[in-house]
């Protein structure tokens, strides 16, 4: 295949005493003009290889015809107005609505208006303690970084203030303003973030007027968050760094010249306080002496361990939030990847568990904790979503919302299945097709993983994957070491130096497909994205005889320099520091930029970025597409995809049909399907 040229140049890094070469260092800055004009080379060709699959329109079209139907979320309560998204079909952005009880609906916010390509995002950062104001995170393309706006709820009208240069921010409302997180400046934009300090917006008053609340010059590489407690006593902050834990800090909320005390230390495991229905008496979420998490209760008075009172103690699967509504204890935990709700009274009681119409994931919106309701919404890999209203004094669960799907799931099926990995860790995977496929080696398979930062791969309802399945494919889903489905001890056999474990478990995936007679290595492909990503490349690399297609998207391949883009730095609590030497040797002993050989027969693989994207820099795959098309083996292929005016994830609804449907397009293009 005749690729666009692209120039080395002689970079070479060394570390304890291995010299690494880098020749394509120069694709890292994707704002040159030289790279620009690169990219459009390289997304020239990918189009026409793309134009070639005979089915590429069809799976576009297919996919905005499956998509087209109303859905919504579960209403949460702001004061006397219940609020929710929804989408009537084919909208780029979600639209907020809002009512009051028996009300008529009223459009709240729609952020289509705010761009002719409908790719800008809003997200909801913080509100006011009386529902006044809410303030959002208003991005361009999607990306992490855009400026906070904040709305009157009265007028519906955006106010002055807009907060520039934000990322990885909340606000967190505390009179007339808000407490939220800035990065410090940096001198130059390719490297990485340096870190966060806190700051307070006086509403009304320019951004140059913040009061800075909590900075630390001697350790800036860290996340700051904040949170105000119920009563408006206290500020409490948290800290997250290249670590695997987090440490609490805190004051009174009203007295800035108090230093901060420190409530919970070490960054050795995680430590999340909120508000209980007693005075100064705290919930605290952590996994202390807990893999699977437990909560206890605390009195700031007296915060040290010995003296927690234990509420939910840790069970033999993973607890993963407990929630104050109603005078109650809601607890959603996860037991071998599917949801299991239960109500409790104050201090843990179990009362009852709360029936989940079928096995799949459950989410659950609820305003403050006094508030006698909740709705629960619960969806799975073959069912759309539904949302049920929980009536807390009344101990009544009663159906609110299914979303009306346009198409026939009768035929399509679940199946979940533990496979042994290497080491002989059993491993879930799902799997999902028709309930007419058979079992003859034949069918072509689509294989995603995920595996890290402690993430739990859970049953969700995907329309695009339809698309897939009328055409006789099986999608499985492997929940691999790495990733948050059985706790901290499933997640630390993932990370640092037993990152190769994920990639085993990958790999293990492929083969029971294989031995079970689900499919062979001619109809098998793979995807992931962002650590997913890392993980296609790294399985590729280390056994290419095993797919025949693979799709890397926005995925972190160069694992030698990953720390200095963006927040890369905070990933090392899972990757480890290339600039240790013990990390350096076991982080190139996989990272798919470096791993990749001359001559190799490497799966058809199409490189997934985008243009926008400020957290998986696009140089990763600019770097990986450009190094395999250099040395592979001519006779494959190796292709690079970049999405315009998206970051990491498209950016709409449109790209996101867009993106999916060339991503399909290429597998069932490489299988023959």
């Amino acid at each position: 295949m005749q690729y666009p040229r692209t120039r080395k140049d002689g970079t070479i890094d060394e570390f304890f005493g291995v010299k690494v070469p880098d020749p394509y260092r120069w694709l890292e800055n994707d704002h040159d003009p030289e790279v620009i004009a690169w990219t459009q080379a390289q997304q020239a060709l990918t189009e026409s290889i793309l134009n070639q699959y005979p089915g590429r329109k069809a799976m576009l079209e297919r996919m905005q015809e499956l998509v087209n139907y109303p859905r919504q979320t579960a209403p949460i309560k702001y004061g006397e107005w219940y609020y929710y998204h929804r989408n009537d079909g084919l909208q780029n952005q979600w639209v907020i609505y809002r009512k009051r009880q028996d009300g008529p609906e009223e459009l709240f916010l729609d952020p289509n208006t705010m761009s002719p390509d409908g790719t800008t995002t809003v997200y909801s950062v913080g509100k006011s303690r009386d529902y006044r104001y809410f303030t959002f995170l208003v991005s361009a393309a999607g990306a992490d970084a855009g400026e906070l706006w904040t709305i009157d709820t009265i007028t519906r009208e955006w106010l002055p203030d807009k907060l520039k240069d934000m990322r990885h921010t909340g606000a967190e409302w505390y009179r007339d303003g808000f407490f939220y997180s800035r990065y410090l400046p940096t001198q130059d934009g390719v490297q990485g973030d340096p870190g966060q300090n806190v700051w307070y917006h006086k509403l009304g008053t320019p951004q140059e007027e913040d009061v800075l609340v909590y900075e630390d010059a001697l350790n800036p590489r860290r996340f700051r968050g904040c949170w105000v407690s119920d009563d408006e006593k206290y500020l409490f902050m948290y800290e997250r760094g290249a670590s695997p834990g987090n440490r609490v800090l805190y004051r009174p909320v009203d007295d800035p010249k108090l230093p901060f005390k420190v409530l919970f230390d070490g960054f050795e495991h995680d430590y999340y306080p909120f508000d209980s229905f007693e005075e100064d008496c705290f919930y605290l979420f952590t996994n202390k002496d807990a893999p699977n998490h437990r909560l206890v209760k605390f009195h700031l008075d007296h915060p040290e361990e010995e003296h927690w009172q234990e509420v939910i103690p840790e069970r033999d699967y993973r607890l993963d939030s407990a929630s104050p509504v109603g005078g109650k204890l809601i607890a959603i935990f996860t037991r071998d990847v599917c949801s299991r709700v239960e109500v409790l009274d104050t201090n843990g009681k179990f009362l009852r568990e709360i029936q989940m119409p079928y096995q799949g994931t459950a989410g659950i919106g609820f305003g403050k904790k006094e508030d006698p309701e909740a709705y629960f919404y619960f969806s799975s890999y073959v069912r759309p979503g539904e949302i049920y209203r929980y009536d807390i004094p009344g101990d009544s669960f009663t159906h609110y919302h299914t979303d009306p799907v346009q198409a026939d799931l009768s035929a399509i099926v679940s199946e979940q299945v533990f496979y042994p990995s290497k080491d002989g860790t059993l491993i879930p995977m799902t799997l999902i097709h028709r309930n007419d496929i058979p079992r003859d080696g034949k069918a072509p398979v689509l294989l995603y993983g995920y595996g890290g930062f402690d993430i739990a791969l859970m049953p969700s309802f995907s329309t695009a994957r339809i698309c897939l399945l009328e055409k006789g494919f099986i999608c499985a889903v492997a929940n691999l070491r790495g990733g948050g489905e059985y706790g901290k001890r499933w997640h630390d056999a993932g990370k640092l130096l037993n990152k190769q474990n994920v990639f085993d478990d990958f790999i293990a995936a492929a083969e029971y497909l294989i031995r079970e007679g689900y499919t062979n290595p001619e109809m098998l492909a793979i995807n992931g994205g962002s650590n997913g990503g890392l993980l296609v490349g790294a399985c590729l690399t280390q056994r290419p005889d095993l797919f025949r297609a693979a799709v890397p998207a926005m995925g972190v391949l160069d694992m030698l320099r990953f720390h200095k883009f963006t927040c890369g730095w905070n990933w090392m609590a899972d990757y480890g520091n290339p600039d240790e030497e013990q990390h350096f040797r076991n982080l190139l002993s996989y990272s798919p930029l470096h791993n990749i050989k001359e001559g190799t027969r490497y799966p058809d693989t199409m490189v997934l970025t985008a243009d926008h994207d400020d957290r998986v820099v696009p140089g990763h795959s600019f770097k990986f597409a450009a190094t395999m098309q250099d040395k592979a083996d001519p006779d494959g292929m190796a292709i690079l995809y970049t999405q315009t005016s998206s970051a990491h994830g498209p950016s709409s609804l449109a790209k996101s049909l867009e993106y999916t449907a060339d991503t399909y397009s290429f597998i069932c293009m490489c299988l023959g399907v």
